[in-house]
């Protein structure tokens, strides 16, 4: 065999397994949600999941089941108990819940929600830390900020359309097939990926909302960001408390907000699980 066609073989299986084994880039990734089977049983007594906890519920109102890893067995959770990578997060018409992540992050679940704990590390000897989570039908507030002594601090979470990455942030997120909304509030910036167009990126910032749609929806140019007017933000923020109740009693919206960034610093250091959560209006 000449050797021009020796080369041009050797060029094409090269070529071939760059294909084959080139990792994925994350917005190419298709990470889809168990199902969760209609007739997984729930049982009222708790069982611990796979390998370490990577939270712990801080509060709960209403009923809120935990699927672990294997969805076939449903948990109806309380406060104090932890979470483990894989775990699924499904509340009813009735339930909401509180939960902290070990890399510092805070976030809430409204009724009809369902979110996955997909990845979730903190290493304290190279101070780093990394959680992924899938919230696929719902809406959910996150208050993402880095713990004191860590250096890298990566927060992702991936929606039917979108995926948004944040380090230091506070914002809704709320999700259906075709659509997710993001809204975000002070001292907050956002990277986000439009899974029709993965090729492109763009940043939400303080007191703004952005709509990622679906293809069939997509539009030519940039994708829809407007201001949210303080007013709006104010009320969404009280709509959407991260705390219990007990720990809120501030007689205005300014002063609500200051005893939230004060109080949530407490709730990481004592893992407080009050369960007299609030109530939406």
């Amino acid at each position: 065999m000449p050797a021009s066609r020796n080369n041009l073989l050797n060029l094409l299986w090269l070529f071939l397994a760059l294909l084959l084994f080139e990792p994925l880039s994350f917005a190419e990734m298709n990470i889809s949600e168990k199902s969760l089977p209609a007739d997984a049983i729930v049982k009222d007594v708790f069982q611990g999941g796979s390998g370490l906890p990577v939270g712990k519920i801080q509060a709960v109102r209403g009923e809120v089941i935990v699927y672990h890893k294997e969805p076939t067995m449903g948990f109806r959770v309380k406060a104090g108990l932890p979470l483990y990578q894989g775990d699924i997060i499904k509340t009813r018409i009735n339930g909401r819940i509180l939960c902290r992540l070990i890399d510092g992050t805070i976030f809430s679940l409204v009724p009809e929600t369902t979110l996955t704990i997909l990845k979730c590390n903190y290493n304290s000897a190279r101070k780093e830390s990394e959680a992924f989570l899938s919230l696929k039908h719902g809406d959910g507030r996150f208050q993402v900020k880095a713990m004191a002594g860590v250096l890298s601090n990566e927060f992702k979470i991936q929606t039917y359309t979108a995926v948004a990455q944040a380090q230091n942030a506070d914002f809704i997120i709320r999700a259906s097939m075709d659509m997710t909304e993001i809204i975000s509030f002070e001292k907050s910036r956002l990277e986000v990926t439009n899974l029709a167009e993965p090729e492109m990126s763009f940043f939400v910032t303080d007191y703004q909302r952005v709509f990622v749609q679906d293809k069939s929806q997509l539009q030519s140019g940039p994708q829809m960001v407007e201001t949210v007017p303080q007013d709006e933000a104010e009320e969404m923020i009280a709509k959407t408390r991260l705390l219990p109740q007990n720990y809120l009693f501030a007689s205005s919206p300014e002063k609500y907000r200051e005893r939230e960034e004060e109080t949530a610093a407490e709730v990481l250091k004592s893992g407080s699980s009050d369960e007299n959560y609030i109530d939406y209006p």
